[in-house]
């Protein structure tokens, strides 16, 4: 994600947008700094709207460079005044108040984390900041992964790898970076879009349980189709993955 050498600066609620009279054309659209509002399997323009309305930062500041409009003015003004200019990343750009903008990716992955990693779908098309990593899919990849695999990844294997792979800090806070995520046991693309067309007409109920918080019995529901019925797993190997991912889990959180 866009690494802006300020968020509490770039990063804009829409009241401050308001405030200084900047066009929505001088900014982007991104998904607000943190991952605590993914909740969900994704991340959809409702959802970048409400966000909007309870004062999240919800904008990234990218005028063009030769922007002289008086909003922008002053708000580069009180950027200086506040010495963002003086961070990194602002000197070293020009000018220093034009950051990247990442180009939105097909999906998020929270990579600090206290229960689980988490892949969120951008169904809203937004840019992101580098307080979590997109994922952008290959050319080829099967059509349902943009949507299935965030549901997908709710599975035993899954998350016993993350426990194995990922960095364990202070807090029971679980740390993913991309060579670690990229070590993630996912199913195959066969085994995914067999087990997706088995459970997407569940997806609305398992969205609407993650959003309260009740992911057990979601990734209980995975492991059963995902892994039993279509990679043929036994009960009782399943059972060892749950309870091995879920061992690890809470000696993680226990320290």
């Amino acid at each position: 994600g866009t690494v802006t050498g300020g968020n509490s600066f770039f990063a804009l609620t829409e009241s401050t947008r308001l405030e200084y009279e900047l066009d929505e054309s001088q900014l982007v659209r991104i998904c607000p700094p943190g991952s605590r509002h993914l909740k969900g399997l994704s991340f959809g323009k409702p959802d970048w709207v409400t966000l909007r309305d309870c004062g999240e930062r919800v904008w990234l500041l990218r005028p063009d460079a030769d922007d002289k409009s008086e909003g922008l003015l002053r708000y580069v003004q009180f950027g200086s005044s506040t010495a963002v200019d003086q961070a990194y990343k602002c000197q070293i750009r020009n000018p220093w108040w034009r950051p990247p903008a990442s180009p939105a990716p097909d999906l998020f992955f929270t990579y600090m984390s206290h229960r689980y990693p988490r892949l969120v779908t951008n169904a809203a098309r937004v840019s992101f900041l580098n307080s979590m990593h997109g994922v952008r899919l290959r050319p080829g990849t099967v059509r349902a992964a943009r949507a299935a695999l965030p549901l997908m990844a709710l599975n035993s294997a899954t998350m016993l790898g993350a426990e194995i792979h990922g960095r364990s800090y202070g807090g029971g806070i679980l740390k993913m970076e991309p060579r670690e995520a990229a070590q993630l046991p996912l199913p195959a693309p066969a085994a995914l879009e067999q087990a997706w067309h088995r459970l997407k007409a569940e997806r609305s109920q398992f969205d609407r349980q993650l959003r309260h918080g009740y992911w057990t019995n979601v990734a209980k529901r995975v492991d059963e189709v995902l892994l039993g019925e279509v990679l043929g797993l036994s009960l009782a190997d399943r059972t060892e993955l749950h309870e091995a991912a879920a061992s690890l889990r809470e000696r993680r959180i226990g320290r």
